[in-house]
């Protein structure tokens, strides 16, 4: 990660953190007008926005290619598709070779089992605090009920989530 990509994650996280209200809830819109404005005014930031301004356009572009069940037709066949092989590679599914449909089919299986083994582990943890919100009714927010409850305490080695002032990387 870039310096100029750990700036940019730090403006956007002050940002939010900045409108954040009473109630901890973040509006994406305000946050939108927000980082607009103060990327104007840091002009040395505005070639790294672009880029991930970029990546979201290409991102969803490929999410809205993707072949999905046509409801007159019933396959999945476009001819302006495209089909994700890997490593950054796609293909028009017209022009999709045997080996692009088969590389596709393995792409497409890593990403299914991936996608429900986090959603299975979303859903438990999702039933686990609610469970716990009902057992300890004098719980309002999570972050109390996760410290009494789980004994959540914050690991020093997870940085992900964590400030890049607080760590020196600003």
């Amino acid at each position: 990660m870039t310096r100029s990509n750990d700036a940019l994650r730090t403006l956007v996280l002050e940002i939010a953190r900045r409108i954040t209200t009473d109630r901890g809830r973040i509006h994406t819109d305000e946050l939108q007008r927000e980082l607009a404005r103060e990327l104007a005014l840091h002009e040395d930031l505005l070639p790294m926005a672009l880029a991930k301004g970029c990546q979201g356009l290409i991102r969803d572009m490929g999410d809205r290619h993707s072949p999905r069940r046509r409801r007159t037709r019933g396959g999945l066949y476009h001819p302006d598709s495209v089909l994700k092989l890997g490593n950054g590679i796609w293909v028009w599914m017209k022009d999709a070779t045997p080996t692009d449909i088969t590389q596709w089919g393995r792409v497409s299986s890593r990403n299914a089992v991936r996608i429900l083994t986090s959603e299975a582990e979303t859903q438990q943890y999702i039933a686990d605090r609610t469970d716990a919100f009902r057992a300890h009714p004098g719980f309002e927010r999570l972050a109390a009920l996760e410290e009494a409850v789980f004994h959540y305490q914050q690991d020093t080695l997870d940085h992900e989530l964590d400030d890049p002032h607080d760590l020196g990387v600003l």
